[in-house]
Protein backbone atom coordinates (compact mmCIF):
# COMPACT_ATOMS: atom_id res chain seq x y z
CA UNK A 1 0.00 0.00 0.00
CA UNK A 2 1.25 3.28 -0.86
CA UNK A 3 1.68 6.07 1.76
CA UNK A 4 -0.60 8.15 -0.36
CA UNK A 5 -3.10 5.38 -0.38
CA UNK A 6 -3.47 4.70 3.14
CA UNK A 7 -3.50 8.52 3.78
CA UNK A 8 -6.37 8.35 1.49
CA UNK A 9 -7.77 5.44 3.85
CA UNK A 10 -6.83 7.47 7.05
CA UNK A 11 -8.49 10.42 6.46
CA UNK A 12 -11.75 9.13 4.65
CA UNK A 13 -12.30 7.41 7.76
CA UNK A 14 -11.94 10.33 10.18
CA UNK A 15 -14.32 12.77 8.54
CA UNK A 16 -15.72 12.33 5.81
CA UNK A 17 -19.68 13.34 5.46
CA UNK A 18 -21.51 10.22 5.12
CA UNK A 19 -25.56 9.38 4.96
CA UNK A 20 -27.57 6.45 3.93
CA UNK A 21 -30.32 6.57 1.24
CA UNK A 22 -33.15 6.81 3.51
CA UNK A 23 -31.63 10.44 5.08
CA UNK A 24 -34.57 12.23 7.02
CA UNK A 25 -35.89 15.11 5.30
CA UNK A 26 -37.96 16.21 8.37
CA UNK A 27 -37.87 20.33 8.38
CA UNK A 28 -37.58 20.07 11.92
CA UNK A 29 -33.78 21.81 13.15
CA UNK A 30 -30.84 19.60 13.02
CA UNK A 31 -28.37 20.09 15.18
CA UNK A 32 -24.46 18.35 15.71
CA UNK A 33 -24.29 15.71 18.67
CA UNK A 34 -21.46 13.68 19.93
CA UNK A 35 -22.03 10.16 20.03
CA UNK A 36 -20.17 8.31 22.10
CA UNK A 37 -19.68 4.21 21.64
CA UNK A 38 -19.52 1.65 23.77
CA UNK A 39 -16.05 -0.41 21.70
CA UNK A 40 -15.09 -1.02 18.51
CA UNK A 41 -16.69 -4.31 17.87
CA UNK A 42 -16.56 -5.24 14.00
CA UNK A 43 -13.64 -3.08 13.14
CA UNK A 44 -12.09 -4.43 10.40
CA UNK A 45 -8.21 -2.90 11.47
CA UNK A 46 -6.04 -4.84 14.11
CA UNK A 47 -3.06 -3.07 16.11
CA UNK A 48 -1.13 -5.66 14.73
CA UNK A 49 -1.44 -4.21 11.08
CA UNK A 50 -1.09 -0.56 11.91
CA UNK A 51 0.37 0.07 8.48
CA UNK A 52 -3.25 0.02 7.68
CA UNK A 53 -4.46 3.36 9.47
CA UNK A 54 -1.12 4.77 10.31
CA UNK A 55 1.64 6.57 8.19
CA UNK A 56 5.47 5.02 8.13
CA UNK A 57 6.34 8.49 9.59
CA UNK A 58 3.65 8.00 12.85
CA UNK A 59 5.09 4.57 13.19
CA UNK A 60 8.43 5.55 13.65
CA UNK A 61 7.22 8.72 15.73
CA UNK A 62 6.13 6.00 17.93
CA UNK A 63 8.88 3.85 17.93
CA UNK A 64 11.16 6.16 19.20
CA UNK A 65 8.96 7.09 21.55
CA UNK A 66 8.41 3.67 22.95
CA UNK A 67 4.72 3.83 21.97
CA UNK A 68 2.39 0.72 21.49
CA UNK A 69 -0.47 0.85 19.25
CA UNK A 70 -3.66 0.37 21.32
CA UNK A 71 -7.38 -0.13 20.56
CA UNK A 72 -8.03 3.81 21.11
CA UNK A 73 -5.83 4.01 17.50
CA UNK A 74 -8.09 2.22 15.62
CA UNK A 75 -10.86 3.61 13.39
CA UNK A 76 -14.49 4.00 14.92
CA UNK A 77 -16.74 0.70 13.88
CA UNK A 78 -18.45 0.45 10.48
CA UNK A 79 -20.98 -1.72 12.05
CA UNK A 80 -22.10 0.68 14.47
CA UNK A 81 -22.14 3.35 11.82
CA UNK A 82 -23.72 1.24 9.34
CA UNK A 83 -26.61 0.90 12.06
CA UNK A 84 -26.98 4.15 12.39
CA UNK A 85 -26.91 5.23 9.03
CA UNK A 86 -29.83 3.26 8.77
CA UNK A 87 -32.01 5.32 10.29
CA UNK A 88 -31.24 7.91 8.20
CA UNK A 89 -29.22 9.78 10.01
CA UNK A 90 -26.20 11.31 8.50
CA UNK A 91 -22.45 10.75 9.73
CA UNK A 92 -20.68 13.94 10.01
CA UNK A 93 -17.28 13.08 11.64
CA UNK A 94 -15.65 10.37 13.18
CA UNK A 95 -12.82 10.41 16.36
CA UNK A 96 -11.10 6.86 17.08
CA UNK A 97 -9.54 8.69 20.26
CA UNK A 98 -12.83 9.94 21.72
CA UNK A 99 -14.46 6.42 19.70
CA UNK A 100 -17.39 8.60 18.68
CA UNK A 101 -19.51 10.04 15.46
CA UNK A 102 -20.48 13.38 15.04
CA UNK A 103 -24.06 12.93 13.31
CA UNK A 104 -26.62 15.66 12.09
CA UNK A 105 -29.80 15.08 13.86
CA UNK A 106 -32.82 16.50 15.49
CA UNK A 107 -34.43 15.69 18.92
CA UNK A 108 -36.23 12.98 17.53
CA UNK A 109 -33.41 11.10 15.59
CA UNK A 110 -31.11 11.46 18.98
CA UNK A 111 -33.49 9.46 20.64
CA UNK A 112 -33.39 6.87 18.42
CA UNK A 113 -29.72 6.88 18.73
CA UNK A 114 -29.86 6.65 22.57
CA UNK A 115 -31.81 3.27 22.38
CA UNK A 116 -28.91 1.57 20.49
CA UNK A 117 -27.30 -0.71 22.45
CA UNK A 118 -23.87 0.26 21.24
CA UNK A 119 -24.33 3.85 22.45
CA UNK A 120 -22.93 5.52 25.74
CA UNK A 121 -24.01 9.10 25.74
CA UNK A 122 -24.94 11.69 23.34
CA UNK A 123 -24.07 15.54 23.53
CA UNK A 124 -25.14 18.12 21.67
CA UNK A 125 -22.23 20.28 20.34
CA UNK A 126 -23.46 22.90 18.15
CA UNK A 127 -26.10 23.88 15.40
CA UNK A 128 -25.39 22.70 11.84
CA UNK A 129 -25.15 25.15 9.78
CA UNK A 130 -22.95 23.64 6.56
CA UNK A 131 -24.48 21.34 4.03
CA UNK A 132 -22.13 18.96 2.53
CA UNK A 133 -22.89 16.13 0.70
CA UNK A 134 -18.86 15.05 0.65
CA UNK A 135 -15.50 16.10 1.57
CA UNK A 136 -12.05 15.35 -0.56
CA UNK A 137 -9.19 15.57 1.89
CA UNK A 138 -6.13 16.96 0.00
CA UNK A 139 -3.20 15.02 0.43
CA UNK A 140 -0.30 15.67 2.05
CA UNK A 141 2.68 15.45 -0.27
CA UNK A 142 5.17 14.08 1.74
CA UNK A 143 6.96 11.80 -0.61
CA UNK A 144 8.33 14.65 -2.45
CA UNK A 145 11.41 17.02 -1.78
CA UNK A 146 12.22 19.69 0.87
CA UNK A 147 10.78 22.66 0.75
CA UNK A 148 12.76 24.58 -1.72
CA UNK A 149 13.50 27.59 1.14
CA UNK A 150 16.98 27.86 2.61
CA UNK A 151 18.29 30.69 4.31
CA UNK A 152 21.44 31.58 2.67
CA UNK A 153 22.70 33.96 5.47
CA UNK A 154 21.41 34.49 9.37
CA UNK A 155 22.15 37.93 10.13
CA UNK A 156 19.61 41.15 11.37
CA UNK A 157 19.80 42.10 7.51
CA UNK A 158 18.41 39.35 6.22
CA UNK A 159 15.46 38.72 9.05
CA UNK A 160 14.47 42.15 8.63
CA UNK A 161 11.58 42.67 11.64
CA UNK A 162 12.02 39.04 12.87
CA UNK A 163 15.28 39.39 14.10
CA UNK A 164 15.17 41.37 17.08
CA UNK A 165 12.78 38.58 18.90
CA UNK A 166 14.49 35.77 17.44
CA UNK A 167 17.46 37.45 19.18
CA UNK A 168 15.67 37.85 22.13
CA UNK A 169 15.39 33.62 22.81
CA UNK A 170 18.26 32.41 21.71
CA UNK A 171 17.27 31.40 17.99
CA UNK A 172 19.49 33.12 15.96
CA UNK A 173 22.40 30.84 17.28
CA UNK A 174 20.12 27.66 16.32
CA UNK A 175 19.79 29.23 13.09
CA UNK A 176 23.30 29.96 12.51
CA UNK A 177 23.84 26.13 13.39
CA UNK A 178 22.01 25.11 10.63
CA UNK A 179 18.58 24.60 12.63
CA UNK A 180 15.82 26.02 10.87
CA UNK A 181 13.22 23.44 10.93
CA UNK A 182 14.10 21.51 7.97
CA UNK A 183 12.72 17.87 7.99
CA UNK A 184 10.53 18.83 10.49
CA UNK A 185 6.63 18.44 9.82
CA UNK A 186 4.05 20.75 11.83
CA UNK A 187 0.85 21.12 12.03
CA UNK A 188 -1.31 24.65 12.55
CA UNK A 189 -4.91 24.72 13.49
CA UNK A 190 -6.52 27.85 13.61
CA UNK A 191 -9.36 29.49 11.83
CA UNK A 192 -8.57 29.91 8.34
CA UNK A 193 -5.61 29.68 5.76
CA UNK A 194 -6.20 32.89 3.25
CA UNK A 195 -3.83 33.79 0.14
CA UNK A 196 -1.21 31.46 2.17
CA UNK A 197 -1.10 29.55 -1.31
CA UNK A 198 -0.18 32.57 -3.45
CA UNK A 199 3.38 33.25 -3.64
CA UNK A 200 3.77 36.78 -2.70
CA UNK A 201 2.13 35.71 0.79
CA UNK A 202 4.67 32.91 2.42
CA UNK A 203 7.29 33.94 -0.14
CA UNK A 204 7.40 30.21 -1.46
CA UNK A 205 7.99 29.54 -5.12
CA UNK A 206 4.59 27.56 -5.65
CA UNK A 207 1.47 26.57 -3.48
CA UNK A 208 3.35 22.89 -3.22
CA UNK A 209 5.58 24.34 -0.34
CA UNK A 210 2.27 23.73 2.13
CA UNK A 211 1.98 20.18 1.50
CA UNK A 212 -1.66 19.78 2.33
CA UNK A 213 -4.74 21.82 4.19
CA UNK A 214 -7.81 20.17 5.93
CA UNK A 215 -11.36 21.98 6.72
CA UNK A 216 -13.00 19.83 9.46
CA UNK A 217 -15.89 23.03 9.55
CA UNK A 218 -17.43 22.69 6.78
CA UNK A 219 -15.65 20.02 5.41
CA UNK A 220 -15.27 21.27 1.91
CA UNK A 221 -11.64 20.85 -0.48
CA UNK A 222 -9.79 23.85 0.79
CA UNK A 223 -8.82 25.67 4.25
CA UNK A 224 -7.48 28.25 2.36
CA UNK A 225 -10.14 30.34 3.17
CA UNK A 226 -12.04 32.30 6.20
CA UNK A 227 -10.79 34.28 8.24
CA UNK A 228 -6.74 35.78 8.33
CA UNK A 229 -5.79 34.89 12.09
CA UNK A 230 -4.26 31.57 10.92
CA UNK A 231 -2.42 33.34 7.84
CA UNK A 232 -0.74 35.88 10.60
CA UNK A 233 -0.02 33.37 12.76
CA UNK A 234 1.59 30.80 10.19
CA UNK A 235 3.52 34.26 8.63
CA UNK A 236 5.83 34.40 11.85
CA UNK A 237 6.61 31.15 11.53
CA UNK A 238 7.17 30.27 7.96
CA UNK A 239 7.53 32.95 5.61
CA UNK A 240 10.54 33.98 3.92
CA UNK A 241 10.77 37.62 2.73
CA UNK A 242 14.50 38.02 2.76
CA UNK A 243 15.26 41.63 3.99
CA UNK A 244 11.84 42.48 5.40
CA UNK A 245 10.69 39.19 7.71
CA UNK A 246 11.88 35.47 8.06
CA UNK A 247 9.67 33.06 9.99
CA UNK A 248 11.17 31.32 12.86
CA UNK A 249 11.11 28.09 11.50
CA UNK A 250 10.69 28.63 7.39
CA UNK A 251 12.23 25.57 6.29
CA UNK A 252 9.96 23.23 8.14
CA UNK A 253 6.82 21.74 6.26
CA UNK A 254 3.14 23.03 7.63
CA UNK A 255 -0.08 20.78 7.29
CA UNK A 256 -3.23 23.34 8.05
CA UNK A 257 -6.05 22.92 9.96
CA UNK A 258 -9.65 24.83 10.09
CA UNK A 259 -10.99 23.58 13.29
CA UNK A 260 -12.55 27.21 14.02
CA UNK A 261 -16.03 28.35 12.94
CA UNK A 262 -16.44 31.85 12.23
CA UNK A 263 -19.86 31.64 12.25
CA UNK A 264 -20.15 31.13 16.05
CA UNK A 265 -18.33 29.48 19.14
CA UNK A 266 -19.50 25.90 19.89
CA UNK A 267 -18.20 22.98 22.12
CA UNK A 268 -18.06 21.69 17.96
CA UNK A 269 -14.37 23.41 17.52
CA UNK A 270 -13.34 21.37 20.23
CA UNK A 271 -14.38 18.29 18.15
CA UNK A 272 -12.89 19.35 15.41
CA UNK A 273 -10.09 20.21 17.34
CA UNK A 274 -9.28 16.77 19.21
CA UNK A 275 -10.42 15.22 15.17
CA UNK A 276 -7.26 17.65 13.57
CA UNK A 277 -4.86 16.08 16.06
CA UNK A 278 -6.14 12.47 15.69
CA UNK A 279 -5.21 13.42 11.66
CA UNK A 280 -1.73 14.98 12.41
CA UNK A 281 -0.80 11.85 14.37
CA UNK A 282 -1.99 9.76 11.70
CA UNK A 283 0.20 11.34 8.90
CA UNK A 284 3.66 11.67 11.11
CA UNK A 285 2.91 15.37 12.29
CA UNK A 286 6.04 15.93 14.81
CA UNK A 287 4.49 19.46 16.53
CA UNK A 288 1.57 21.14 16.02
CA UNK A 289 0.91 24.72 17.11
CA UNK A 290 -2.73 26.24 18.31
CA UNK A 291 -3.38 29.58 18.72
CA UNK A 292 -6.85 28.78 20.32
CA UNK A 293 -8.56 28.41 23.16
CA UNK A 294 -12.03 27.63 24.84
CA UNK A 295 -13.85 29.62 27.78
CA UNK A 296 -17.12 30.71 26.75
CA UNK A 297 -19.67 29.87 24.10
CA UNK A 298 -22.56 31.06 22.38
CA UNK A 299 -24.60 28.75 24.22
CA UNK A 300 -24.40 29.42 27.38
CA UNK A 301 -24.64 26.23 29.02
CA UNK A 302 -21.58 25.23 27.32
CA UNK A 303 -19.60 27.17 29.23
CA UNK A 304 -16.53 25.88 31.39
CA UNK A 305 -15.85 27.03 34.65
CA UNK A 306 -11.89 27.85 35.63
CA UNK A 307 -12.72 24.86 37.90
CA UNK A 308 -12.98 23.38 34.32
CA UNK A 309 -9.24 24.31 33.58
CA UNK A 310 -7.82 21.17 34.86
CA UNK A 311 -6.72 19.24 31.71
CA UNK A 312 -9.48 16.54 32.07
CA UNK A 313 -12.28 17.92 30.92
CA UNK A 314 -12.34 20.09 27.42
CA UNK A 315 -12.36 17.39 24.59
CA UNK A 316 -9.41 19.92 23.33
CA UNK A 317 -7.39 18.85 26.49
CA UNK A 318 -7.43 15.50 26.62
CA UNK A 319 -6.63 14.96 22.74
CA UNK A 320 -3.36 17.37 23.58
CA UNK A 321 -2.49 14.72 25.80
CA UNK A 322 -3.28 11.65 23.84
CA UNK A 323 -1.15 13.34 21.38
CA UNK A 324 1.60 13.87 23.18
CA UNK A 325 1.81 10.12 24.60
CA UNK A 326 2.02 9.45 20.93
CA UNK A 327 4.82 11.62 20.70
CA UNK A 328 4.08 14.74 19.61
CA UNK A 329 4.69 18.18 21.20
CA UNK A 330 1.56 20.66 21.06
CA UNK A 331 2.07 24.46 21.69
CA UNK A 332 -1.06 26.53 22.13
CA UNK A 333 -1.64 29.89 23.16
CA UNK A 334 -2.32 30.59 26.79
CA UNK A 335 -4.90 33.23 26.23
CA UNK A 336 -5.97 36.84 26.31
CA UNK A 337 -7.94 37.10 29.17
CA UNK A 338 -5.43 38.65 31.65
CA UNK A 339 -6.76 42.66 31.11
CA UNK A 340 -8.19 44.13 34.17
CA UNK A 341 -11.37 43.80 34.57
CA UNK A 342 -11.45 40.65 32.40
CA UNK A 343 -14.14 38.22 34.11
CA UNK A 344 -12.47 35.26 33.15
CA UNK A 345 -8.72 36.05 34.12
CA UNK A 346 -7.18 32.56 33.97
CA UNK A 347 -5.79 30.46 30.83
CA UNK A 348 -8.16 28.93 28.71
CA UNK A 349 -8.48 25.13 27.14
CA UNK A 350 -6.27 23.45 25.89
CA UNK A 351 -3.71 25.27 27.58
CA UNK A 352 -4.67 23.37 30.88
CA UNK A 353 -3.16 20.40 29.34
CA UNK A 354 -1.09 18.57 31.70
CA UNK A 355 1.24 18.03 28.92
CA UNK A 356 0.86 20.44 26.23
CA UNK A 357 3.52 23.41 25.86
CA UNK A 358 1.27 26.46 26.61
CA UNK A 359 2.27 29.91 25.96
CA UNK A 360 2.09 33.45 28.13
CA UNK A 361 2.55 36.50 26.62
CA UNK A 362 4.86 39.09 27.11
CA UNK A 363 5.72 43.12 26.32
CA UNK A 364 9.47 44.76 25.21
CA UNK A 365 10.41 43.90 28.65
CA UNK A 366 10.66 40.21 30.22
CA UNK A 367 7.51 40.62 32.08
CA UNK A 368 3.45 39.99 31.12
CA UNK A 369 2.05 41.39 28.36
CA UNK A 370 -1.09 43.29 29.95
CA UNK A 371 -3.49 40.75 28.12
CA UNK A 372 -2.17 37.92 28.64
CA UNK A 373 -3.97 35.34 30.80
CA UNK A 374 -2.77 34.11 34.45
CA UNK A 375 -1.90 30.70 35.53
CA UNK A 376 -2.27 28.15 37.50
CA UNK A 377 -4.51 25.51 36.41
CA UNK A 378 -7.14 25.10 38.74
CA UNK A 379 -5.64 21.74 40.39
CA UNK A 380 -2.44 24.46 40.76
CA UNK A 381 0.03 23.31 38.19
CA UNK A 382 2.01 25.84 36.81
CA UNK A 383 0.50 27.49 33.47
CA UNK A 384 2.20 29.26 31.04
CA UNK A 385 4.60 26.88 31.21
CA UNK A 386 6.66 30.01 29.17
CA UNK A 387 6.27 32.71 27.47
CA UNK A 388 7.29 34.57 24.53
CA UNK A 389 7.25 38.21 23.16
CA UNK A 390 3.54 39.16 22.22
CA UNK A 391 3.67 42.60 21.46
CA UNK A 392 3.68 44.42 18.03
CA UNK A 393 4.95 41.12 16.33
CA UNK A 394 5.58 41.46 12.90
CA UNK A 395 3.72 39.41 10.27
CA UNK A 396 2.67 39.19 6.62
CA UNK A 397 -1.13 40.90 6.28
CA UNK A 398 -3.03 39.48 3.82
CA UNK A 399 -3.82 42.67 1.99
CA UNK A 400 0.22 42.94 1.67
CA UNK A 401 2.96 44.45 3.41
CA UNK A 402 4.27 43.37 7.07
CA UNK A 403 1.95 44.52 9.98
CA UNK A 404 2.21 44.28 13.68
CA UNK A 405 0.07 42.02 16.21
CA UNK A 406 -0.49 41.48 19.83
CA UNK A 407 -1.80 37.94 21.52
CA UNK A 408 -1.13 34.96 23.15
CA UNK A 409 -1.61 33.92 19.21
CA UNK A 410 1.35 35.53 18.27
CA UNK A 411 3.77 34.37 20.93
CA UNK A 412 2.70 30.83 20.66
CA UNK A 413 4.20 30.63 17.06
CA UNK A 414 7.21 32.29 17.83
CA UNK A 415 8.20 29.58 20.76
CA UNK A 416 6.25 26.60 18.38
CA UNK A 417 8.48 27.31 15.58
CA UNK A 418 11.65 27.70 17.70
CA UNK A 419 11.33 24.44 19.20
CA UNK A 420 10.67 23.00 16.07
CA UNK A 421 14.07 24.06 15.12
CA UNK A 422 15.44 22.66 18.85
CA UNK A 423 14.14 18.91 17.97
CA UNK A 424 15.58 19.03 14.44
CA UNK A 425 18.80 19.64 16.23
CA UNK A 426 18.15 16.77 18.51
CA UNK A 427 16.42 13.94 16.15
CA UNK A 428 16.77 11.35 18.80
CA UNK A 429 15.46 13.52 21.57
CA UNK A 430 11.71 12.85 23.25
CA UNK A 431 8.93 15.55 23.35
CA UNK A 432 9.17 15.42 26.98
CA UNK A 433 13.06 16.06 26.84
CA UNK A 434 12.36 18.87 24.53
CA UNK A 435 9.93 20.53 26.84
CA UNK A 436 12.34 19.80 29.83
CA UNK A 437 14.92 21.45 27.97
CA UNK A 438 12.52 24.73 27.57
CA UNK A 439 11.50 24.99 30.60
CA UNK A 440 15.13 24.41 32.56
CA UNK A 441 16.63 27.15 30.75
CA UNK A 442 13.86 29.94 30.50
CA UNK A 443 14.49 32.95 32.64
CA UNK A 444 12.64 31.70 35.46
CA UNK A 445 13.55 28.12 35.77
CA UNK A 446 14.28 28.44 39.33
CA UNK A 447 11.05 30.64 40.60
CA UNK A 448 7.95 29.75 37.86
CA UNK A 449 4.88 31.69 38.82
CA UNK A 450 1.32 32.46 37.44
CA UNK A 451 1.71 35.10 35.19
CA UNK A 452 4.80 34.00 33.21
CA UNK A 453 5.01 30.62 34.23
CA UNK A 454 9.13 29.13 33.78
CA UNK A 455 9.54 32.55 31.79
CA UNK A 456 10.91 33.81 28.89
CA UNK A 457 12.49 30.60 26.45
CA UNK A 458 16.59 30.81 26.02
CA UNK A 459 16.52 28.41 22.82
CA UNK A 460 20.58 28.42 22.82
CA UNK A 461 20.55 27.67 26.01
CA UNK A 462 17.98 24.52 25.96
CA UNK A 463 20.27 23.25 23.11
CA UNK A 464 23.28 23.66 25.44
CA UNK A 465 22.00 21.38 27.94
CA UNK A 466 20.40 18.78 25.41
CA UNK A 467 23.70 18.47 23.97
CA UNK A 468 25.13 17.96 27.53
CA UNK A 469 22.81 15.45 27.86
CA UNK A 470 22.36 13.35 25.34
CA UNK A 471 25.91 13.95 23.65
CA UNK A 472 28.48 14.05 26.08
Amino acid sequence: MTTRHFLLIALLACFTFSASAQEDSSEETKGLYLVSLADKAGTPYSTDAPEAFLSERSLERRRKHKVAITEADLPTSPTYEQQILDLGIPIWQRSKWMNAFVVVANDEQIEQIEMLPFVTATEYTAPFQYERESMVPVMPNLEGPEPSVEVEEVSSAIYGASWPNLLRMGGDSLHRQGYRGRGMLVAVLDGGFPKVDRRGFLGYPNAEEVPANYDLVQQDETALDGGSHGSTVLSTMAAYHPFFLVGYAPEARYVLFKTENGAGEHRQEEINYAIALEIADSIGVDVVNSSLGYTTFNDSEMDYTYEDMNGKVSPASIAADLAFERGILVVTSAGNSGSPGDDWHYISAPADAEHILSIGAMGKTDSRAYFSSYGPTSDGRVKPDVSGPGTNIPSVGITGGIRPANGTSLSSPLVCALTTCLWQAFPEATNQQIVDAIRQTASLAEAPNEEIGYGLPNFWAAYQLLASELRP
